[in-house]
C-alpha cells in the first residue's frame, strides 16, 4: 500500500492506493499542518515540526469505522533544530531528521 497526503478546495484528504489493483480509498485527514505521515495496518504518526527549532509534534491516529481518529498526541524534542523537508514515513515507520541526527518513530 502507498499513501497519499493532499490538498484540495474541499479541505486535505489521506488516499490508500493498492498498486496490486489499482484501488483508491480516500479520508479526510485528521489534522491541519502535518508534514509526515506512516501507516502501519490500522495506525498512523502524523508530524508537525517547527521548523529551524528541535520541537516536532507527534500524533498518533486509529482508523475507526472508515475514519482517521488521533488517539494521542505529544510534543517532542529533538536534539537539533529540525530542517525542512526532513521527514520520511515509509512501513510504518516515520523518520525525522534534525540537524545530522535521524529519530525514527513506529506507529
Amino acid at each position: 500500500m502507498a499513501w497519499l497526503g493532499w490538498y484540495s478546495h474541499e479541505g486535505s484528504f489521506l488516499s490508500r492506493v493498492d498498486p496490486a489493483t489499482g484501488s483508491i480509498t480516500s479520508y479526510r485527514h485528521p489534522l491541519r499542518n502535518t508534514d509526515g505521515i506512516a501507516v502501519r495496518g490500522t495506525r498512523m504518526l502524523l508530524s508537525h515540526q517547527f521548523h529551524n527549532r528541535p520541537g516536532v509534534e507527534l500524533n498518533r491516529a486509529e482508523l475507526l469505522d472508515d475514519a482517521w481518529v488521533i488517539t494521542s498526541q505529544e510534543q517532542l524534542r529533538l536534539p537539533e533544530p529540525v530542517t525542512r523537508r526532513c521527514v520520511q514515513g515509509r512501513d510504518g515507520v516515520l523518520w525525522i531528521r534534525g540537524g545530522d541526527t535521524w529519530v525514527q518513530f513506529e506507529a
